[in-house]
């Protein structure tokens, strides 16, 4: 029998802020962050664009520049530090004030070309950093590597990672088999427009399976993306919306939509640090760091068990 489909939802993310020397990123064009995304192993789909920011939705998930940083976030067997070499053919070293490289726990990582390890190793070579672990092991983790160069981030930078594990059923099955038209206007039939609302979207939905949105509003962006396979079901949040008090209700509002057995969430705050509560889960882990001018917050979630459950069937 064939051996059950899967694919790697869980992320990497390259994020690099350029010094003010440099100049734009968004004047590189789309034709340098088109070579950017195909040297990770990905292509464009479409482009969504304000004054701000170009959005990048592509094969495996989105790429949103800004003037003076980028943020591309891949999933799959993508490999982020190819188009980190990529990015040097147009950025010079100098020129970065600060890079972070993130690497979610993968689901199959006997599947994925590199290991975190390899890729923290060829970025420590091209420049200097230090390589962490937010969270066990032997459960759900967040792997960084980051450049140790003095920075201090702009007063309104928050970054918010919603990273969702073994979905709801009833929800998966809404990205699945879904293409064309029908697959128009998810956002919306979710209840995502009302959460954040005010922002453009552009959305796609994958054959067979699949789903990923960005969204723009002035400077901030949100993107979400769905995996809804039966063997490691995912679904991922992130946005620079300034949440400020609002922390709670975003993540629970969020979750509710997804409706997780565990979850993993992760804030880059340049003032403060995160406090989080979800009604109707349990923490399983919190960990902190000051990170590059940032304090870095790290909340694994799960939903406490009510009794023995029974062995999932597996497919042979």
């Amino acid at each position: 029998m064939e051996a059950p489909r899967f694919f790697e939802g869980p992320e990497k993310k390259l994020e690099l802020i350029a010094t003010p020397e440099f100049g734009s990123l968004r004047q590189l064009g789309e034709g340098v962050w088109r070579k950017v995304v195909e040297a990770a192993g990905a292509r464009i789909l479409s482009t969504l664009r304000n004054e701000h920011c170009d959005g990048y939705l592509l094969s495996e998930s989105s790429l949103f520049v800004y003037d003076d940083w980028f943020a591309m976030i891949t999933c799959g067997q993508t490999t982020l530090v190819d188009a980190f070499e990529e990015v040097l053919r147009w950025v010079p070293r100098e020129a970065i004030a600060f890079l972070v490289y993130e690497r979610k726990n993968e689901h199959y990582p006997e599947h994925q070309p590199t290991t975190f390890y390899d890729d923290a190793r060829r970025l420590q070579a091209l420049v200097p950093g230090r390589a962490i672990r937010f969270g066990d092991e032997h459960g759900h983790y967040i792997q960084m590597f980051h450049t140790t160069r003095p920075f201090r981030p702009e007063t309104t930078d928050p970054t918010l990672e919603i990273l969702m594990h073994s979905i709801d059923r009833g929800v998966a099955e809404r990205f699945t088999g879904v293409g064309g038209a029908e697959g128009e206007g998810m956002a919306a039939d979710l209840g995502i427009h009302s959460i954040l609302p005010g922002f453009v979207t552009s959305e796609h939905v994958f054959e067979p399976a699949g789903y990923s949105l960005n969204a723009l509003k002035d400077s901030e962006y949100y993107t979400i993306h769905v995996t809804p396979e039966d063997l490691g079901s995912y679904a991922s949040f992130e946005t620079n919306y300034d949440f400020g008090g609002g922390l709670n209700e975003l993540v629970g509002a969020i979750v509710d939509l997804f409706r997780p057995r565990a979850f993993d969430v992760l804030t880059f705050l340049p003032e403060g640090e995160a406090r989080l509560s979800v009604s109707g889960y349990s923490l399983g882990d919190h960990v902190v760091d000051a990170l590059g001018g940032y304090r870095v917050s790290y909340f694994q979630y799960f939903v406490p068990p009510t009794g023995p459950r029974r062995p999932y069937q597996l497919t042979l």
